[in-house]
Parts: C-alpha cells; structure tokens; sequence
C-alpha cells in the first residue's frame, strides 16, 4: 500500500491510498486529470470528499463523470462501508460547514485515521496505524502576525476552524500510538506554519516517523513492505 500525495493545503487537496489492485481517492480538489497521472483510474473504488469547500470538492462532478463511486459523509457515519478492499467509517469534525475525517481499514496497511480541517477532535482511537491529520497553524506565529496587523476576524476564523500544532500535539498526546508506523501532517498554512518545526515536534513528541504532506510526498504504509 502507498500513499500518494497530489496536493494539501488551501489551493486544493487530494491523496491517494493505492494497492497493486485498487486505490481510494481521498479529496477531490485537484483536476481528475491529474490524479490520472498517479493512477489507473480502472484501480479506484471511491472517492471521499471531507466537505464542500472548493479546495477539497471543487471537481467532484469531474470524477463522478468518469463513474468513480462517491458515497455521502451521512451514510458513512452510520455504518461503515466497503470500497473495494477498503473500509471506510465517517466522523464529524469540527469547522465552519459540516465536516468529516474517515476510519479507513484495509489488510494491506491496518487502521488509517483522516482529518482535516478541524478546530480540534474529540474522538480517541485505538490500533490506528497511520494518522493523516491537519496541522495547520501555529499560534505562536499567528499571535505574532496579529501583533504586526494581519485581521483579527480571519485569524479568530483560522483558530475555530483549523488545528494548530498545540492542538495536534494535544491529540497525539491523549491516543494510543503503540501500533503507529507513520504521520502525516496535512493542509500546512502557507503563511502561519513552519514546516520543519512542525515535523521535528511531532516526532520528538511522539516517537514516529512523521512527514509533511507537500505535493509528490510517496511513502509505503504496508503492514509488509512490498
């Protein structure tokens, strides 16, 4: 199993969890085109879309056009579903328009957990072998921009609707992450983020191999290695 990376952040978002047979296309804030470029599109089972702003469903339709299933957030938070090998259960999060991260199972990788856009996640979870969640600001740095003049309204909007490092390392902190083998840290601030201070916390908090989801970003996330 690899994930591939085609996009995180506020211009659009777009990742895929792709086995020699299948994949599953998480976001679809990137021109179906391009995803086409990662991977044959006879291999996808699904596409999940966390929520309706642009950056994460602006192509929707594009991909619905090609006949990739599409399956609501509602019906995924009452039971889970299977996509192909994949299994995958919905939870709300918290933002500004209802919102959703995804328990994602498959035998080739174990427990995935998704989350972007979220001020915080009130859930705990247990045997998750790799984490895709948000870390998109630092408050350090945002108090900092606030004091030389950046608008108070959109940093108190940032604040509510996105996870800060402190907040990710709050999470990180209350779960289990005995079984972890990776984090990825999505959707960065281009402006109130810090890239590698971001990488270097959560791993020497945590103890795990953690990445930043910049575009191109491919790691194997196998139980077995291929």
């Amino acid at each position: 199993m690899k994930l591939k990376v085609l996009a995180s952040g506020s211009a659009g978002n777009s990742y895929i969890l792709e086995t020699e047979t299948e994949a599953l296309v998480v976001e679809a804030g990137v021109p179906f085109k391009k995803v086409l470029r990662n991977v044959d599109h006879k291999k996808i089972n699904g596409v999940l879309v966390s929520h309706e702003h642009k950056d994460h469903s602006k192509y929707i339709e594009e991909y619905k056009r090609y006949g990739k299933l599409y399956i609501s957030n509602e019906q995924l938070s009452k039971k889970a579903e299977w996509l192909g090998g994949f299994r995958v259960r919905a939870f709300e999060v918290v933002h500004n328009v209802p919102c959703y991260g995804y328990l994602i199972e498959h035998s080739e990788m174990g427990k995935l957990v998704f989350a972007t856009d979220t001020g915080y996640i009130e859930y705990k979870f247990q045997d998750i072998s790799h984490w895709l969640i948000e870390c998109n600001y630092s408050k350090n740095i945002l108090d900092q921009r606030v004091k030389e003049g950046f608008n108070t309204h959109l940093a108190d909007r940032i604040v509510k609707d996105h996870m800060s490092l402190e907040t990710c390392k709050l999470f990180f902190s209350r779960n289990d992450l005995k079984v972890a083998r990776s984090i990825v840290l999505l959707h960065l601030s281009d402006s109130n983020s810090h890239a590698a201070q971001f990488q270097k916390e959560i791993q020497e908090l945590t103890n795990k191999p953690t990445y930043i989801a910049d575009e191109g970003l491919e790691i194997d996330i196998s139980l077995v290695p291929f």
